[in-house]
């Protein structure tokens, strides 16, 4: 028996690629989060986007749908998470909804951060209606491995892309989330001391905005012969998540930060959210044998 949550047909990831700079319905993936100010305004938090997870428990298989950010995007200027926030998600009818998401429920979390603290990181169970928002799911397989840039020769210099929110201009009646085009500066053997803890990253310009928070980042390869004259396909995979600036040298050069994509895989595999998971099968099955 199969428990279907939610249901993914998107063409980018069933069919070949065409060859273009990149593949711009990746665009449909990303939301932006707000959170109120002192005066009750929508002030911006960070960028969001959509991941969805297969799993199988015996005969049956579910799908999960997970808004992935960054703890800072959840947080207060002092630290503290917020208990409410507010995505913007566009619809299919040219406008957006604003909606209200509740991060903490009669004193319990409703979101989960990575485990280890100096990784900044975190997952929303989200499930938004496809048939009323234009959406893109991104399937938890184009979430890369930790030896993807090594099979694919993925250096210093080579082209990444990323998602998020251009600040001077996020859209008046729909998300216009922008596109920034650049290139590895610096894989580091040795993890990076930021704000006095040692954390993993890697570092690309050039960088973001502070509302690209949560952006995802992406390489993408286009179609290719080989030697023999086989065609490769196009390539798009999840390689990371902007974790924010990151200032060099006394010019104040901008690059941005970047999370390695494995560990969005880890904290999908964290014994708290495969608990959450397990709850969520066990009321989808228990619904389905009411009826």
């Amino acid at each position: 028996m199969t428990i279907l949550r939610i249901v993914l047909l998107a063409a980018l990831f069933v069919s070949p690629l065409m060859a273009e700079k990149y593949p711009t319905q990746v665009k449909k993936s990303v939301t932006f989060l707000f959170s109120r100010d002192t005066a009750n305004r929508l002030a911006v938090q960070g960028t969001g986007f959509f991941v969805l997870m297969r799993t199988d428990q015996g005969n049956d298989t579910a799908t999960f749908g997970y808004l992935v950010t960054t703890k800072k995007a959840l947080q207060r200027s002092t630290g503290e998470y917020l208990d409410t926030m507010y995505i913007r998600i566009n619809r299919k009818d040219g406008y957006s909804d604003t909606l209200l998401v509740l991060l903490t429920v009669n004193g319990e979390r409703r979101f989960f951060p990575h485990p280890d603290s100096t990784v900044d990181l975190a997952v929303i169970p989200a499930y938004p209606d496809l048939n009323r928002y234009d959406i893109l799911y991104i399937p938890a397989s184009m979430v890369v491995a930790a030896d993807y840039f090594e099979k694919e020769k993925v250096t210093e210099g080579m082209p990444l892309f990323h998602v998020g929110i251009f600040n001077e201009h996020i859209g008046v009646f729909r998300n216009i989330p922008a596109v920034r085009f650049g290139s590895i500066v610096q894989f580091s053997e040795e993890k990076y001391r930021w704000n006095g803890v040692l954390t993993e990253f890697y570092v690309m310009e050039p960088g973001s905005s502070s509302g690209s928070a949560g952006a995802p980042v992406y390489h993408y390869a286009e179609s290719a012969k080989d030697t023999g004259g086989t065609v490769r396909p196009a390539r798009l995979a999840l390689c990371g998540i902007v974790a924010g600036s990151f200032r060099e040298g006394a010019h104040g050069r901008d690059a941005a930060r970047v999370i390695p994509s494995y560990k969005l895989n880890e904290l999908l595999m964290a014994p708290a959210v495969i608990a959450e998971r397990d709850k969520e099968f066990l009321r989808m099955r228990n619904e389905r044998e009411k009826k």
